[in-house]
């Protein structure tokens, strides 16, 4: 191949900034490795693309976000020095971190040691956990934005950076899909209402990558990868590599969730609940074991996931029944389960929502938690007056996991007044005296589910 001739910007000044070097390429722009000439600064100098920049609703955008990107300070965002217009030329000066970006990490070593991911990924949920607070969404997430150097990771490239308050209108439009294919969540894919748990969905998708060394959703071309961010379920992690512990998959399918409200709230959130199967796992080997406990029932692992049909058994005395009806968030029928709950309360159950929803079931606590980890009910419900555990240690427990804790947990059973005393007691969302009518449970379940359950 021909050499390419050299760039004509090296050695220019640039917004007092002398170029030495390019050191990088992306969509917007050119990145280069420049000097301020006055204060002798290294910086890490963006030049944006001449379509972009003689795009005056792009420029107005760009320098607006810049100067809210530069009013980030956290040890893990790269700080944005200076942006501006300068002889037609659109620019962005930035520190410069030496190192590598995680794509290039990812390229060389395939993937990457779960303690190292998850240190990454601490660092990294909280640069962007900082940015939400501050109103900001990053909207990019991807190995080519994180910056490595030794064992310091840096979130970069604010330049698609969305304030909270404009996601309905101004700068940046609903309906404008911005970001990249494979880490898009499904409410950018839609063009909808984007929040900062649309980062949360990247940052999954970007630990799944690194733990795996493969992508979420890998497909043939664009338009099947976004089709997949709305419709397909992720692989297991525990499938792709074996000796991780079991427990990040109900962790990762958390974070990967459709419907924006049944993820984890915040980026820390995320990391603090991988961290803990993690460190609940001990040291972990490709030798150790990563596949689910086989139960009474059956390989947990091979359960199908088709809700036009029935399931077999999640474990020992458990029940799928599965039925076709409305949808819940995110494009699913709710889901419901039924803890330590009677013949009676079941029929009545059934009667009332089993067109509608799909019903799980579930005796004792490890079985109970199991499930709700796994399967991830929109509602607990959970009976007062149990034959084995207390309602209050299914409560506390659901409460505890970082994966189960925003299910709705309604207690069933006992007296008006001494069920609810019981419920505020253990923390239930809500309680339903005994004996109950199926009307009575559908508005219950109407109140906490919206749709989901309506007739």
């Amino acid at each position: 191949m021909p050499d390419q001739p050299p760039d004509p910007r090296l050695g220019t000044v640039v917004a007092g900034y002398e170029i030495d070097r390019r050191i990088g390429r992306g969509g917007m722009g050119v990145v280069y490795l420049a000097e301020h000439q006055t204060l002798r600064r290294q910086a890490a100098l963006k030049i944006i693309v001449p379509d972009l920049a003689e795009n005056p609703d792009f420029r107005e955008r760009f320098l607006r976000e810049a100067r809210i990107a530069a009013g980030l300070t956290h040890p893990n965002i790269v700080t944005v020095y200076d942006a501006g217009e300068v002889d037609g030329l659109l620019y962005l000066a930035m520190q410069y971190v030496p190192g590598r970006d995680l794509s290039q990490i990812l390229r060389d070593e395939r993937r990457i040691g779960p303690y190292r991911v998850l240190d990454i990924g601490r660092q990294i949920a909280g640069a962007l956990d900082a940015a939400h607070a501050a109103g900001l969404i990053h909207r990019d997430v991807k190995p080519a934005n994180v910056l490595v150097d030794g064992r310091h990771a840096y979130l970069t490239d604010f330049g698609l950076t969305k304030e909270r308050a404009t996601s309905v209108a101004g700068l940046t439009r609903v309906g404008e899909v911005v970001g990249t294919t494979h880490y898009l969540a499904p409410e950018q894919v839609e063009g909808g209402y984007v929040d900062g748990r649309a980062d949360v969905y990247a940052l999954g998708c970007l630990l799944f990558h690194c733990l795996t060394g493969e992508l979420p959703f890998v497909r043939d071309n664009d338009m099947a990868v976004l089709y997949a961010h709305l419709h397909d379920e992720p692989p297991k992690l525990t499938d792709k590599r074996k000796g991780l512990p079991a427990g990040l998959d109900a962790v990762m399918a958390k974070a990967l969730d459709k419907s924006p409200e049944r993820r984890f709230a915040t980026c820390d959130e995320f990391i603090e609940a991988a961290r803990a199967v993690v460190d609940a796992a001990g040291p972990l080997a490709e030798s150790s074991s990563a596949t689910r406990r086989p139960s009474s029932g059956g390989d947990s692992e091979s359960t199908p996931t088709n809700p036009s049909g029935p399931a077999p058994s999640s474990g020992a005395g458990s029940s799928v029944y599965s039925f076709s009806g409305v949808t819940g968030p995110g494009g699913r029928r709710a889901i419901v389960l039924l803890a330590g709950v009677d013949a009676g309360a079941r029929a009545v159950v059934s009667v009332a929502i089993g067109s509608r929803t799909e019903i799980l079931e579930a005796d004792g606590l490890q079985q109970t938690l199991e499930i709700a980890r796994e399967r991830r009910p929109d509602v607990v419900l959970v009976a007062a007056a149990s034959q084995g555990t207390p309602a209050a240690a299914v409560c506390q427990a659901l409460r505890d996991d970082a994966v189960t804790r925003d299910a709705k947990i309604v207690l069933l059973g006992g007296g008006r007044d001494a069920g609810r005393r019981q419920a505020d007691a253990i923390g239930a969302d809500d309680m339903l005296a005994a004996p109950f009518s199926p009307l009575q449970l559908q508005v219950k379940l109407r109140k906490l589910l919206g749709s989901a359950v309506s007739g």
